[in-house]
């Protein structure tokens, strides 16, 4: 339910290749020139040696050439390809085994803008209320407006326990939104799976495509299997990706034998061109459907292309997030390197869907909220009704509906039954951990288990 206020589940911190889908971690730094670079490689040693014997400070070499590889990396324009040093490369080892430490957001560049791609389940960015499409503005008061990821990054971060204060514009609010978070150890589980009671349906969440994410889903796949069950939804709506070979080796878990996964391609001319098909029979055969949106980015896209390429199953939800570049790390020393989008990535019937997405096959849009209850839930934020009618014991019964119902109209605030609802269940589980899924107000969960009952 409700466009922008559902679209939170998934995946790392505030690093700005997080979206960008991994081919690993090389352990030896190449080096290859198109033209001959030596004039200017003249010209930066000269300057190096004019700062150092000139400059009216004492200049730091290791800061001075950290700068000089970031600008040769910012001149591709590409927010994918970036220098990685101590800390980047730290938390790029960190992103494959789910460990970090942050407020648990990833963010991305969009038309100039830092556009947050998905909050990470139990965060302190989604406890707080961040969700994926807001746009972030300030940092702590300062904008950020030009400002480089980096940057961006190493205002966000900090130690655990220390706060941060962000503004961020969503759209239907006429105003900025203030969040103030406190940093703290996040730790991702890329798999959470049950069975839906009385329907025989089963229930994949894939929250991202790191090192243990295969193994996790096999094990999901499996228990499905000796339980019976033959139909499944794959639900990856937030999943910004993550790793190649974790996005090939689930695919291979659903398709036949021999069909193509995925394609991908360097720079023209250069040859290199790969074709990823299944090199296994599937371990389950039975009815799938995946839900999507647009902060399904990645190796989500490439899961999502390879079911639809292949008529495997059916998609639901929205469009993605349309990532379609391959990075790739190098490392420059035991712990700085560089992650540099080095192909990009095509789905079995040939599309790139970089910049544009993937389109799911029925487009169930997140319900609106009315002019009225926006205005009202602002309100409602203002006046923090919310925290001082819920508290750590509160339960979601209908009693407590009621109730909630009475303080909202005590205080002057006319919102609808299920907007109310909706929020008030959102409040609660801030407190706990959340159900695996949510019938009561997810319809595009609800349209994906209509479809699989009607199957055959």
């Amino acid at each position: 339910m409700f466009k922008k206020l559902k679209e939170r589940q998934a995946h790392l911190l505030i690093l700005t290749f997080l979206t960008g889908l991994f081919i690993g971690i090389n352990v030896s730094f190449l080096a290859s020139a198109t033209e001959p670079a030596h004039r200017y490689l003249d010209y930066f040693h000269r300057v190096y040696q004019l700062v150092l014997t000139e400059y009216v400070d004492t200049a730091s070499p290791k800061d001075m050439f950290y700068g000089a590889i970031k600008g040769m990396i910012n001149s591709l324009n590409d927010p994918f390809t970036r220098f990685l040093d101590e800390q980047s490369f730290e938390e790029l080892k960190e992103m494959t085994t789910g460990k970090f430490q942050g407020v648990g957001i990833e963010i991305t560049i969009q038309d100039g803008r830092v556009v947050v791609v998905t909050p990470i389940d139990d965060s302190p960015a989604m406890k707080a209320g961040i969700l994926s499409g807001d746009i972030i503005t300030t940092i702590d008061g300062k904008s950020i407006k030009g400002m480089k990821l980096e940057k961006i990054v190493k205002l966000i971060r900090g130690k655990p326990s220390s706060t941060v204060k962000l503004r961020v514009k969503r759209d239907g609010y006429d105003g900025p939104l203030e969040f103030e978070l406190e940093r703290a150890p996040v730790k991702i589980t890329s798999v959470e799976y049950g069975i839906m009671p009385d329907r025989n349906i089963g229930y994949l969440k894939i929250k991202n495509f790191g090192s243990e994410t295969t193994r996790d889903v096999t094990r999901a796949i499996k228990d499905f299997n000796r339980k019976g069950i033959s139909k499944i939804v794959i639900d990856v709506r937030n999943n910004p990706g993550g790793l190649l070979n974790s996005a090939i080796e689930i695919s291979e878990l659903l398709l036949e034998r021999g069909k193509t996964i995925v394609s991908t391609r360097g720079r023209e001319g250069s040859g290199r061109v790969q074709f990823f098909k299944s090199e296994s029979e599937p371990i389950y055969r039975g009815e799938l459907i995946m839900l999507m949106n647009k902060g399904s980015a990645s190796a989500s896209e490439i899961l999502a292309g390879a079911i639809r390429d292949n008529d495997r199953g059916k998609l639901i939800g929205t469009k993605t997030f349309g990532k379609g570049s391959v990075q790739k790390s190098f490392n420059l020393d035991d712990d700085i390197g560089v992650a540099i989008t080095v192909a990009r990535y095509y789905t079995p019937s040939g599309e790139l869907i970089h910049k544009k997405g993937i389109r799911p096959d029925y487009d169930v849009p997140l319900e609106k909220l009315s002019e009225k209850d926006m205005k009202n839930l602002k309100a409602v934020r203002e006046k923090k009704l919310l925290e001082r009618f819920v508290h750590k014991d509160t339960g979601y019964t209908s009693e407590t509906r009621e109730a909630f119902h009475s303080y909202l109209s005590a205080n002057g605030v006319d919102l609808d039954a299920k907007t109310a609802d909706f929020f008030l269940k959102e409040w609660i589980f801030r407190f706990r951990k959340k159900p695996l899924y949510d019938m009561e107000f997810d319809r595009q969960l609800a349209e994906a288990v209509r479809h699989l009952a009607a199957a055959k």
